[in-house]
């Protein structure tokens, strides 16, 4: 991991977005690139053209970039989690994004997307999910043995994807694999996390929390992944 420190207002946000940005050589509506706009030293360019050369062989390039917002009620894995999510068009709620990946794997998605779009949207029966109607009904229609009515569908969907305050570290990994491998293969992944410091605190637990974040998915990702942190005191 590399940690980026600096006082308020100095550019770490802004120093961590560009990476961003440059980790993933970013395309402009009008075709300019990000690299190629930027004026960069010489050996920073070297080293991201070979990020881009073992990116095709270890499947593709992807970015990751957000806050950890401290909120009592979710853990530090569902803020990760969220952020992840995000990064690829997903809901950064950790119940409504497992319901889509059970969809794609059932190979339902787009009937059940089809079916509630014809009336409804989507999004908004999706933050309804344990209540909308309308979803059950199109699940239903894509796969009719799942239940024998409505409000069945309703109460299993409940029951199946449930909302969580917290998952495993096993759930984690299972998850940031699931959404993020390509063919099999984790792409070189840039995790950035601005303002980790804030979200710490003067909490030693929330401390702990973010540095066992760290080793697990380094240890178990392997060195495909990079965290970059920011906070406005260097580590000691």
């Amino acid at each position: 991991g590399v940690w980026v420190s600096g006082f308020y207002g100095s550019g770490k946000s802004h120093l961590v977005k560009m990476l961003q940005y440059l980790w993933s050589d970013y395309e402009f509506p009008d075709g300019a690139k990000a690299r190629g706009l930027a004026k960069l030293p010489q050996a920073v360019k070297d080293n991201l053209k070979e990020l881009s050369t073992r990116a095709r062989r270890l499947g593709g390039i992807h970015a990751v970039a957000g806050e950890l917002k401290y909120r009592a009620e979710k853990s530090v894995r569902l803020e990760l989690l969220g952020l992840i999510f995000k990064s690829v068009g997903l809901p950064e709620d950790y119940a409504r994004t497992s319901f889509i990946l059970w969809l794609r794997h059932e190979g339902i998605e787009q009937a059940v997307r089809a079916h509630v779009a014809a009336g409804r949207d989507f999004d908004l029966e999706l933050n309804n999910l344990y209540v909308s109607e309308t979803m059950a009904k199109a699940i239903l229609t894509a796969k009719p043995g799942f239940a024998n009515n409505a409000a069945e569908v309703m109460s299993r969907l409940e029951s199946q994807f449930p909302d969580k305050s917290d998952v495993t570290d096993t759930d984690m990994i299972d998850k940031i694999k699931t959404v993020l491998a390509r063919d099999g293969k984790m792409p070189c992944t840039l995790i950035v996390l601005d303002e980790v410091q804030q979200y710490i605190g003067d909490s030693v637990d929330r401390s702990k929390d973010v540095q066992d974040l760290q080793e697990q998915c380094c240890a178990r990702l392997g060195a495909n992944l990079l965290f970059v942190a920011t906070g406005q005191n260097a580590l000691a």
